[in-house]
């Protein structure tokens, strides 16, 4: 046997001990997940966020001491081994939005080097008609500015972060529960059937999700008042910086600083910047003014391809109510630090 009893038991007991940690850890993983990388960057996705079960554990050490797959020789090997105690999933509503969200991920959180986490993608249609498991997933670990008061016992601790589309969530779960538990049998070739057929049938809702978004966003940009909501925000002002190839990116912080100060619809901002669109090459030249004045190694650097090009255009008429919000996140600190820059740029113009 490549795992004993007396290993898997004290491994199952080492981790009823510690359990607290990686429930911890998932719900920090988690939180970042949502408020920096989600709404942060206006995607709209969900985010959950688990530490297995003892019981879960106690099983996957046990299917692997039976199928003689791997070796743990203690304990330590066990915990090692086996990363996805605590794990993250970022399930889009388009599957477009994945990769944004895996690089924004990456960004985000370290390896276990201290480095950006390289992602483990995976889509098993490639090579097998029958399989549509598709799937990115990244070993996280928090940066060290992260591990601060409660969370320096997780400090080594990694988080599995998994990210695909709402639609093929459906069909990793649903395949997951029949084909990964031995104790229920072989799956029947009518079985197999069905699934292929979900899969296709998965496949086909991403691109009708995918259009349905894209007919709101048509219909959002016609519409006139107030914004409902962030991707209302970004779906009616992207068409103002044509070939910007991420305007959500940062949109969430900018849209929660602006509503307050009564910058909640087109008509409004239009008229505080005071130019007609497109504004593309104007904001593009005020945030490399910005940039210039900032140095090479801000505590937050500008993006030129987001919409911190509505940000540039509006720090003029806004800056001085920008810089008086108290920021309730990481994003919105950005952008009254941001403000408070610009404000400082402008007074040693002058």
């Amino acid at each position: 046997m490549t795992i004993s009893d007396d290993t898997i038991k004290r491994a199952v007991q080492r981790y009823h001990r510690e359990y607290d940690r990686y429930l911890k850890l998932a719900a920090r993983v988690a939180e970042i997940c949502r408020t920096e990388v989600v709404e942060g960057n206006a995607i709209r996705a969900q985010v959950t966020s688990r530490a297995k079960s003892p019981k879960s554990l106690e099983g996957k050490l046990r299917r692997f001491a039976a199928s003689g797959k791997k070796s743990m020789a203690d304990v330590d090997a066990a915990f090692g081994q086996i990363r996805d105690l605590s794990a993250v999933r970022i399930a889009t509503y388009e599957q477009r939005h994945e990769d944004q969200v895996v690089a924004l991920v990456a960004a985000r959180f370290v390896d276990a080097n201290g480095a950006p986490p390289v992602p483990d993608r995976k889509d098993k249609n490639i090579q097998d008609p029958g399989n549509f498991y598709r799937a990115t997933h990244l070993e996280v670990f928090l940066t060290p500015t992260d591990i601060v008061g409660t969370y320096a016992n997780v400090a080594e601790v990694p988080c599995e972060v998994q990210v695909c589309s709402m639609m093929a969530h459906v069909w990793n779960e649903v395949e997951h529960d029949l084909g990964y538990k031995p104790a229920a049998g072989e799956l029947s070739q009518q079985e197999r059937t069905f699934l292929k057929m979900l899969g296709q049938s998965v496949r086909m809702g991403d691109d009708t999700i995918q259009s349905l978004f894209a007919e709101t966003e048509r219909r959002q940009r016609e519409q006139g008042g107030t914004f409902s909501d962030v991707y209302d925000f970004v779906a009616r002002l992207r068409g103002w910086f044509p070939g910007v190839a991420d305007f959500g990116r940062h949109a969430g912080p900018l849209f929660e600083t602006l509503v307050p100060i009564r910058l909640a619809s087109p008509d409004s901002i239009l008229k505080a910047i005071g130019l007609p669109e497109p504004l593309t090459a104007a904001a593009e030249q005020k945030l490399r003014d910005l940039s210039v004045y900032l140095g090479v190694t801000p505590r937050f650097q500008l993006d030129a391809t987001s919409s911190d090009l509505l940000l540039v255009m509006l720090l003029p008429k806004a800056a001085a109510f920008l810089a008086k919000t108290d920021p309730t996140t990481e994003g919105a600190a950005r952008v009254r630090w941001l403000a408070e820059q610009y404000l400082k740029s402008q007074a040693e113009r002058h």
